[in-house]
């Protein structure tokens, strides 16, 4: 009970506490101005291409291609 009391007291005490007034200067005000709002760019395309399911190549013929590139 007791370790209930102490996780409910702050917040019983942050609850009652007074909120401070917003700022409401020329620049917080101006962002608001649904008015200036810009149009979002179109996005990019994007297209879907069908793959077939194959069975896995041989892959000691890759990696002996490619250690022979790399030398």
């Amino acid at each position: 009970m007791k370790i209930l009391h102490a996780a409910f007291l702050p917040l019983l005490a942050a609850g009652c506490a007074s909120v401070a007034e917003l700022d409401a200067s020329p620049t917080l005000v101006a962002a608001t101005n649904s008015g200036m709002t810009a149009l979002a760019e179109a996005g990019p395309t994007v297209t879907y291409t069908r793959h077939a399911i194959e069975e896995p190549g041989d892959w000691r013929a890759l990696n002996d291609a490619q250690s022979e590139e790399s030398r």
